[in-house]
């Protein structure tokens, strides 16, 4: 028989703060154990330090392309920035916006590029690959044709460039070894490495990208990383493959495969690879390689989230962009099998390291373009991410369901049953934010009902009158929405809604008043 103790500490009403989900959105702990600052669904809400924020908005920037865009890629010459939208076999440049003039190029067989940005005699090209078509290059005016000899088999199976030392490195589909030019060059004859005698487990190349150990960029510590599809991560020191003296490898690690010829990001002097088991820095594969712990990706707290979204590893879409204004890193993933379909972003606060996700931002691709972000749709527009409080008129719905709390308070009561009465948000905003609540008990799903907050004249005291008094000044300013409960429950958790328009909405911490019922029963 298990021993119970009977407690009471009276029906007073009891009164509890708690923060904003500013932990972030959490897969991997089940319901239970999961912290009061964990959410087990955060969209469209950024965990900041201190609060949760709404996303902002975006607008079309660019339209007319006749067919979904793909690709974005920018061009970044000394004399100024360029964008190019890859779509339906031809390339326009959208660096002004508005409607799509004359194409650059066309009759491309794809859309999915690759691209690298390379400098030579004075000049400077964006280096364009698509492993389906004629290798091209873009000087900021005007797209050419290159041509590539030396090759087995077609120069148009090219793909993934790489600018390492001055020289380009090419990888080509379905083989285990690249490709490089002479020094300088952008086309030409090229000579072919083969990888396979380093290779223990075979497959093809996948990707390339150099390495640094320091954050000063090239340097005795830059190395050419050579990945496998199998896994296999392959590195080499030196400027010159044809020569031994010139050319050595440094070593041969193994970890999960990148997703996608662009599954991999410069962030924080390191590299990170997008894989099907998460996203893993290059240090970390060197350090642990397969025997890395979950704790040690980048997205160990998505758990079963990060894991349900690799279902589609195969559709095109897949990135990592790093975007600084925001301070953000936004991963790109498809929702479906097809690129007409859903996209979805995970986002981490690069302050914080805690993660959410956005909906509605149905972006194929993305790119930074003069500090700002922009992604490409299926709609044959350049969408421009970040701004304004609306998705083209549409309304930013951010839902948040932070984790189950049962209020123990340290009294040792976690399994106690509670009368709620009352829950109190505090949210900050322009004027009336538009916000709807439920106290949900015992993992029940009752949908948000509509909830109301006065707005303030010139600041407002929150926490009043029982919490931190404390005036705001002019502007956006901390309110208290009431909302109502009556539910008996031993676990309990807010279901927010909070409809941007006007203003970002910043919720800082919720209150939940309960009482404790009369002679409660402990294990």
């Amino acid at each position: 028989m298990v021993a119970v103790r009977r407690v009471n500490r009276g029906r007073q009403a009891v009164p509890e703060t708690v923060g904003a989900p500013t932990g972030g959105l959490n897969g991997r702990d089940a319901l239970v154990a999961m912290q009061p600052q964990d959410a087990f669904q955060l969209d469209n809400w950024i965990p900041r330090g201190s609060y949760c924020e709404t996303r902002g908005g975006s607008e079309d920037y660019a339209t007319g392309v006749p067919g979904a865009v793909e690709s974005l890629e920018v061009y970044t010459g000394g004399a100024g920035s360029k964008m190019l939208a890859f779509g339906n076999g031809s390339i326009y440049d959208v660096s002004l916006g508005g409607a799509v003039g004359s194409a650059l190029a066309s009759g491309k067989t794809s859309n999915k590029v690759t691209t690298a940005m390379f400098a030579n005699a004075g000049s400077q090209f964006l280096l364009i690959y698509t492993g389906a078509d004629q290798p091209m290059s873009y000087n900021g005016t005007a797209i050419a044709n290159l041509t590539i000899t030396g090759m087995t088999g077609s120069q148009n199976t090219l793909h993934s460039p790489m600018a390492f030392k001055g020289r380009m490195y090419l990888a080509q589909e379905d083989q285990l070894g690249f490709y490089y030019l002479a020094v300088g060059a952008i086309q030409g004859a090229a000579s072919f490495f083969d990888l396979q005698q380093q290779s223990l487990r075979g497959g093809a190349l996948a990707t390339m990208v150099s390495y640094s150990q320091e954050s000063m960029g090239d340097g005795p510590q830059d190395y050419a990383l050579f990945v496998t599809t199998e896994g296999e991560y392959i590195m080499y020191a030196g400027t010159d493959p044809s020569n031994a003296a010139t050319w050595e490898l440094v070593g041969r690690y193994y970890g999960p495969p990148p997703i996608g010829k662009k599954g991999w990001f410069k962030f924080r002097s390191d590299v990170y690879f997008i894989t099907r088991e998460g996203i893993l820095s290059f240090t970390q594969i060197r350090q642990m390689g397969e025997e890395a712990s979950d704790t040690k990706y980048l997205t160990s707290r998505l758990g079963q989230l990060y894991a349900g979204a690799t279902t589609y590893k195969n559709t095109h879409g897949w990135t990592g962009i790093i975007y600084p204004a925001g301070s953000l890193l936004v991963v790109n993933i498809p929702r479906s099998g097809a690129m007409s379909g859903a996209y979805t972003q995970f986002v981490m606060d690069t302050n914080s390291n805690a993660w959410g996700q956005f909906t509605n931002w149905n972006g194929i691709c993305f790119a930074l373009f003069n500090d700002r972000l922009y992604f490409g749709t299926n709609a044959g527009k350049v969408v421009l991410a970040d701004e304004g409080f609306t998705d083209n008129g549409a309304e930013v719905v951010g839902v948040a369901r932070p984790a189950w709390n049962d209020f123990d308070n340290g009294f040792g009561l976690g399994n106690a049953e509670k009368q709620f009465h009352m829950l109190y948000l505090a949210v900050r905003a322009d004027g009336v934010p538009s916000v709807s609540c439920a106290l949900n008990v015992n993992f029940e799903n009752d949908e948000p009902v509509s909830a109301s907050a006065a707005a303030p004249p010139e600041g407002v005291e929150w926490d009043v009158p029982d919490w931190d008094t404390a005036d705001w000044a002019d502007g956006p300013a901390i309110q208290n929405i009431a909302i109502p409960v009556s539910k008996l429950g031993y676990v309990a958790s807010p279901w927010l809604k909070a409809v941007s328009t006007a203003s970002t909405i910043q919720w800082y911490a919720y209150r939940s008043v309960f009482q404790k019922t009369k002679g409660v029963f402990i294990q």
